[in-house]
């Protein structure tokens, strides 16, 4: 689509947190309009979205308290979840959404896949989906990085035996606090990543999504899943922003490990760490294929929170474009940039 015959998109922001907010600074910058930005009870409410996203100005949008909004009469093409990456919680707003005819973009690990992700709360979100002529998509930076990463490295081949994934994300961007970090093991001893059930924690069952998003996108059926999680360590000391030096032995952080099987014999088998990071180490993502010809691709996650909403944003055409229903980004085709879409000119 041309410059020229580019309509901008009227978006709605649920949630005006990190990824929220550099979304809502990309509309502005593109000058796509934002008709109305929701968050929910706190110092946000009642605040115009300019300031509060740090642009140092008002733009005629008083972001409002989720629960107690009006959301009949929007005048919007689609609505951008970012609030918790669990289908089950986000089910309020995509019910608000879509309820008012918009299509729904959602920031959220289990909105990739939800089917395997949650499939009693994926079947609310289909019926609801069509029954308003709307489309569902979950998105975000694994949408390059992990999924479409993927689909791209198998698409030379002409004989497939397996697919291997793996990844290590930092767990300093991911958390905050040392508490939060603590979340994913970070900082424990061994004894301590199962005494607290840690091996038994759900993020497995966001995670166990992305081989199956890739081998299901491929056309493989789906037979068998096998998920587990374990502590990471090395035999070195790591120094660290949030809680200092983690002497050799102490948990890093978590590694998911996923075994997918399908009915034609394809199996996948992936590795992926939430971790401290040693110095040197950059967030990446790798892929590669044993079958001919032998494939890869290693994908280095730079910029991640930018390129994580970046990744959204430049999804909204496809997805206001996608048919009614659950559409994940494997079936929009491969992201395309809005470097040079809707872009105010500026010269000098």
């Amino acid at each position: 689509m041309t410059q020229s015959a580019f309509t901008p998109p009227r978006l709605v922001l649920y949630g005006i947190g990190q990824y929220g907010s550099h979304v809502a600074r990309m509309a502005v910058e593109k000058g796509w309009p934002i008709v109305a930005a929701y968050n929910r009870a706190g110092p946000k409410v009642g605040q115009d979205l300019g300031r509060a996203i740090g642009l140092g100005r008002d733009l005629g949008v008083v972001i409002q308290d989720c629960d107690s909004a009006d959301y009949a009469g929007l005048q919007a093409d689609i609505g951008i979840v970012a609030t918790t990456s669990l289908l089950r919680l986000n089910l309020p707003a995509y019910t608000r959404l879509m309820s008012a005819g918009l299509d729904v973009l959602c920031h959220g690990a289990q909105s990739y896949y939800p089917h395997t992700a949650d499939a009693p709360a994926a079947a609310e979100i289909e019926a609801l989906a069509r029954a308003h002529g709307v489309s569902f998509t979950g998105g975000g930076i694994w949408d390059m990085s992990r999924i479409w990463a993927g689909l791209l490295v198998a698409g030379p081949c002409t004989h497939i035996r397996s697919l291997f994934h793996s990844s290590i994300t930092d767990a300093q961007i991911q958390a905050a606090t040392p508490q939060q970090a603590m979340q994913v093991g970070c900082g424990m001893t061994m004894q301590e990543f199962f005494d607290k059930g840690l091996d038994k924690s759900p993020l497995p069952g966001s995670y166990k999504t992305i081989p199956q998003h890739v081998l299901a996108a491929l056309g493989l059926r789906l037979k068998e899943t096998r998920v587990r999680i374990e502590p990471v360590t090395f035999d070195v000391a790591v120094e660290t922003r949030l809680m200092g030096v983690l002497p050799a032995g102490r948990c890093l952080g978590s590694r998911i490990i996923v075994d997918v099987d399908t009915e034609e014999g394809v199996g996948a088998h992936a590795e992926m760490d939430v971790r401290f990071f040693r110095p040197g180490e950059i967030e990446h993502m790798f892929w590669s294929v044993d079958g001919m010809p032998r494939t890869s691709v290693r994908t280095e996650r730079l910029d991640t929170d930018y390129a994580t909403a970046a990744c959204l944003f430049n999804r909204i055409p496809d997805v206001i474009a996608a048919p009614p229903g659950i559409v994940p980004v494997s079936q929009l085709g491969p992201l395309k940039p809005s470097a040079f879409l809707g872009q105010r000119q500026s010269h000098g």
